[in-house]
């Protein structure tokens, strides 16, 4: 498929998902997120959620570019969405363009912007309409935040990533590398959500009914496997399709071995691996909830 039909499937696809988000009342900041029911099991759900997901992630980005890069910098983020980690960054003090190829997830981010109370210390931002291989310019960090799975051409984007960073320059990316989930991990998950569940604390009561009633260990089994599929492949198994039609384009041993070969490494850093999918499927008081998250969170972050 040539390059302009794969970005005008991802624009399509992110136009969509962005304006359904936006009618059910989201609100693509991490700091000003309220409750939205329309997100079932996405840590969106809850900006308790957010802040234990969404910005963890974003204190590791920020701890990252203090100590390798500086204060003040200049940073491309490669599709940037609905433009909440470019806002952060920007509230950092650095200096950002974001772009991305929906163009309603670029007005989205641009309204965001403009209603902005945080101002203190702010650098810059500016948002574009723009494929990344036809960014020009030059940057202190080129930033992907789970972008560059989406684009099958691996080789060139990091080609074209390391023309854009000046002499002293950044590539920094915080991408999935669902190939590592495996089975075993899966059971971990089945393990908690099936828990849940059974408590009455799961947004769906009947997700363990057979194994119940069965008790059964081929059943279990299965169970695993279906939760195996759904982390690999981040959807349900009932959903039609991913986030978008290039979705998981490539992995993240891909990603790693095209960069390795282009950039020098100077630190890699784990990332979170199941409570986007289980955070924002618990049920129950919220003071309840908000400990079962945490917990989880930290579980995460030390075990897994």
């Amino acid at each position: 498929m040539d390059q302009d039909s794969i970005i005008l499937d991802e624009a399509q696809a992110f136009d969509a998902r962005i304006r359904e988000r936006l009618e059910a009342g989201f609100v693509p900041d991490l700091r000003r997120a309220e409750f939205c029911d329309y997100f079932y099991k996405s840590f969106w759900r809850d900006s308790h959620y957010i802040r234990l997901y969404l910005g963890w992630i974003m204190d590791g980005l920020l701890d990252l570019l203090h100590r390798h890069c500086g204060q003040g910098l200049r940073i491309l983020d490669v599709g940037c969405g609905a433009g909440y980690m470019s806002l952060e960054l920007a509230r950092a003090g650095h200096h950002v363009l974001g772009i991305d190829v929906s163009q309603e997830c670029i007005r989205a981010a641009e309204t965001t912007r403009d209603n902005n109370p945080y101002t203190d210390g702010f650098g810059s931002l500016e948002y574009r309409v723009e494929p990344f291989m036809q960014s020009r310019g030059e940057y202190d960090v080129v930033l992907f935040c789970v972008s560059m799975h989406h684009m099958p051409d691996l080789d060139a984007v990091v080609a074209h990533a390391h023309s854009l960073t000046k002499s002293g320059g950044h590539l920094l990316f915080y991408e999935p590398c669902h190939e590592r989930f495996g089975v075993r991990d899966a059971a971990q998950v089945g393990l908690i959500r099936g828990l849940l569940a059974l408590a009455g604390m799961w947004f769906d009561p009947d997700e363990t009914k057979d194994l119940v009633q069965s008790m059964d260990e081929a059943a279990l089994l299965r169970y695993f496997k279906d939760l195996h599929w759904e982390y690999v492949m981040e959807r349900d198994k009932n959903e039609p399709g991913g986030q978008s039609p290039h979705d998981l384009s490539v992995s993240g041993q891909d990603i790693l071995q095209a960069v390795r070969e282009r950039f020098t490494e100077l630190e890699t850093k784990p990332g979170l691996s199941f409570t986007y999918r289980v955070l924002g499927g618990l049920r129950g008081p919220r003071e309840s909830i908000h400990a079962i998250a945490d917990f989880l969170a930290v579980y995460e972050r030390t075990c897994v």
